[in-house]
């Protein structure tokens, strides 16, 4: 079978991309576990469908530049290490066959160039997902949607600009990269949470929820750490605490307009103070962790990766992580999402008499993670349910 992606060498959550590589940034790219278990796959060959639009560095250096999208593909799989005979390249949509299994990325809006929708069966990560493309969502008619959650259920932004979305969505839960582990033993760690987390803005979502804040869970706490110290030792930032982004504007020349987007990918969102300490070290000195979710009905990465390093996850009571086969009480501890019952939460299990519980919750959560959040087992799962679609 063919998995076909979409523009493969621009998308930052497969692979590093020139534009990251070009300005120095540094990058979680959450999904390369997965393109990494289809190369290993004998009866899996990858593609990459090159589109029209499809050299990425377009919207800084323009359209004139486009014809550079194959060279680029070319050097940013090199630069990845990925085996160039690995990837088939497609050209034009024709080469596109009606047994492939398309998978694209809504975040990027220039994957969803057609001319005509292919005779295929089409899945979309909605990760970091967006509304000004909804329409053109619609006209696609995605077979299935895939998310860290089911924004159906929970995501009331969804809803308003997808409602009309009435087939499965599947979950892809969060996977651990290799260096969270456990490391110090429970015993010696600090006997607090650790919040971490970063705080970002979307103006996009103030219709729906009055504020633009993505996580109003971690700013609460970074607000209130003071008060909160014999609980909680806060170490969440704010995303563009260094440097305000300057906005481009439609009548903005292209030497300015240049210049303000070199200085965005350079000067805004480089998290000075997060990148200062190492994360896994952070979280194996707590003995619980806190990763407020987001607004939008999506857990945070972090309770995966402080739970893959042994820390008791204290997470709300929404329903995501039961989803997950998570349960309270069993494998993290749920609050209500106030800060009262955070800290009654947290000043329970700190104390003497209920450190063996705690205890227990961190290693039956520890041994969860790490047994269904593994890549392996998460692309496995992934590729069994897009191959099942395809059987019916």
């Amino acid at each position: 079978m063919r998995i076909v992606f979409v523009n493969l060498h621009g998308n930052e959550f497969l692979l590093k991309t020139s534009s990251k590589m070009l300005f120095k940034q540094s990058v979680a790219i959450k999904h390369k576990y997965f393109l990494d278990y289809l190369l290993e796959q004998p009866d899996v060959e990858v593609c990459s469908y090159i589109n029209k639009k499809g050299f990425s560095l377009a919207y800084t250096l323009g359209k004139p530049f486009a014809f550079l999208r194959f060279l680029e593909h070319k050097i940013v799989l090199k630069k990845n290490g990925i085996d160039l005979s690995k990837i088939k390249v497609l050209k034009r949509e024709s080469e596109i066959r009606n047994d492939d299994i398309i998978i694209m990325y809504q975040y990027y809006a220039n994957q969803f160039a057609w001319t005509n929708r292919p005779n295929v069966f089409i899945a979309v990560s909605m990760i970091h997902f967006g509304t000004a493309i909804s329409s053109v969502m619609k006209e696609l008619q995605p077979n299935v949607l895939f998310n860290e959650s089911n924004l159906k259920k929970y995501s009331k932004i969804f809803n308003h600009f997808y409602g009309w979305f009435d087939k499965d969505f599947l979950i892809q839960p969060f996977v651990y990269a290799p260096r969270f582990k456990s490391i110090r033993p429970f015993q010696e760690r600090e006997n607090r949470a650790v919040s971490v987390g970063t705080i970002t803005y979307m103006d996009n979502i103030t219709c729906i929820y009055g504020d633009p804040c993505a996580q109003p869970a971690r700013k609460q706490i970074k607000e209130h750490a003071k008060e909160l110290e014999d609980y909680i030792a806060c170490f969440n930032n704010d995303y563009k605490e260094d440097n305000i982004e300057k906005k481009v504007l439609p009548n903005d020349s292209f030497l300015i307009r240049l210049y303000k987007q070199w200085y965005n990918k350079t000067h805004v969102g480089q998290q000075k103070s997060y990148y200062s300490f190492n994360m896994v070290d952070k979280f194996n000195d707590f003995k619980m962790c806190v990763v407020g979710e987001e607004i939008m009905g999506i857990p945070g990465v972090g309770f995966v990766e402080g739970m893959a390093c042994g820390c008791a996850y204290i997470g709300q009571t929404l329903g995501y992580y039961e989803d997950l086969g998570m349960q309270e009480g069993v494998h993290y501890i749920g609050y209500d999402g106030s800060l009262d019952d955070l800290k009654r939460k947290i000043h329970y299990y700190q104390q003497t008499e209920h450190q063996d519980e705690l205890e227990r919750i961190a290693r039956t959560g520890y041994e969860y993670v790490r047994t269904h959040f593994n890549s392996q087992n998460v692309a496995e799962c992934l590729l069994n349910k897009l191959k099942s679609y395809i059987a019916k």
